[in-house]
C-alpha cells in the first residue's frame, strides 16, 4: 500500500508540474521527483521500516527548514554519503547520455553527407542518361 501512496505523490508532482508552451514537455522539481524514487526504492528493497521513517523526516523537513534548520545538520553521516553518490551517479548518467548524443548526431551527420552524394550522382546519372536517350530519338 505504501508504494501505491508513492506512485500517487509521484504522479502528482508530474500532473502539477510546470507545461513548456507548443509541447508535450513539462518542467519537474528535480529534488521532489528524485525524493519520492528514492523512497520508492527504500520500499521495494523491502526496508519498509526505514522508509517510513525517511517519509516521516522528510515531510517534517519542510517545517524545520520554515523554522532555520537545514536538512543536512541532522542527516546522517551514511545518509549524506549516499545522497551524493547519487547525485555523483546521476551526473555521470547526464554525461554519458549527452556523450551517447552527440556521437548519434555525428553519426547522423555523416550519413546526410554520404546520402546527399549519393544523391547528387544518382540525379547526374539520370540526367546524362535523359540526354542519351534524347539524343537517340532525334536521329
Amino acid at each position: 500500500m505504501e508504494i501505491l501512496g508513492l506512485l500517487d505523490h509521484l504522479e502528482s508532482i508530474v500532473l502539477d508540474s510546470a507545461k513548456i508552451p507548443f509541447s508535450k514537455k513539462i518542467m519537474v522539481d528535480e529534488e521532489k521527483l528524485l525524493s519520492v524514487i528514492d523512497k520508492i526504492r527504500m520500499v521495494l528493497q523491502g526496508g519498509s521500516d526505514y522508509a517510513k521513517k525517511a517519509i516521516g523526516r522528510s515531510e517534517t523537513a519542510g517545517a524545520e527548514e520554515a523554522a532555520g534548520e537545514s536538512v543536512e545538520e541532522r542527516r546522517p553521516p551514511a545518509e549524506t554519503k549516499a545522497v551524493e553518490v547519487m547525485e555523483q551517479a546521476y551526473k555521470m548518467a547526464k554525461e554519458i547520455r549527452e556523450g551517447a548524443d552527440q556521437y548519434a548526431d555525428e553519426v547522423l551527420a555523416n550519413l546526410e553527407a554520404t546520402s546527399t552524394r549519393i544523391l547528387r550522382t544518382v540525379k547526374a546519372g539520370r540526367e546524362r542518361l535523359e540526354k542519351t536517350t534524347q539524343v537517340g530519338v532525334e536521329k
